[in-house]
């Protein structure tokens, strides 16, 4: 599966209609309940496969999010049958990106008591930030720019 070309496609273009058809997902609208001015967000969630579509107010896919264990109800993406390399570690992730000369960003923090470390690879018109809980990948975001 490739998920990088899926970056900013509309909700209701021909691809995506396809692809949440096939996957029978369900599409949620988000709106600003509390009148803060945050913007209207769709998701569309496909646990049987590991992957979440964050689509913006003007209904673009912007995030994609690939669970790479069965944390929150999803079954784990097998990333080698995607678009999107994978690394076994921070320091893997960092040689990768040096090898191709690709801005990073990097960083640690704990969430819900679970200490986390981050690598975020920059491409011209992607970003893919790797999350390693424990020493494990657990979770990896594509975000378009």
């Amino acid at each position: 599966m490739e998920f990088v070309p899926l970056l900013k496609s509309h909700l209701k273009s021909d691809l995506m209609l396809e692809l949440l058809e096939t996957w029978d997902a369900q599409v949620v609208y988000e709106y600003d309940r509390t009148h803060e001015n945050m913007p209207d967000e769709y998701w569309a969630s496909v646990h049987g496969e590991g992957v979440c579509f964050k689509f913006n107010e003007e209904q673009i896919l912007e995030c994609i999010f690939l669970h790479l264990t069965d944390s929150d109800g999803f079954t784990p993406i097998d990333l080698s049958l995607t678009d999107v390399p994978q690394f076994g570690s921070l320091v893997d992730a960092a040689a990768y990106a040096d090898r191709n000369k690709l801005h990073v960003s990097s960083g640690q923090g704990e969430l819900f008591g679970q200490l986390r470390d981050w690598i975020r690879l920059e491409y011209h018109d992607h970003w893919i930030h790797y999350e390693f809980r424990g020493g494990n990948l657990g979770l990896v975001t594509l975000t378009g720019v």
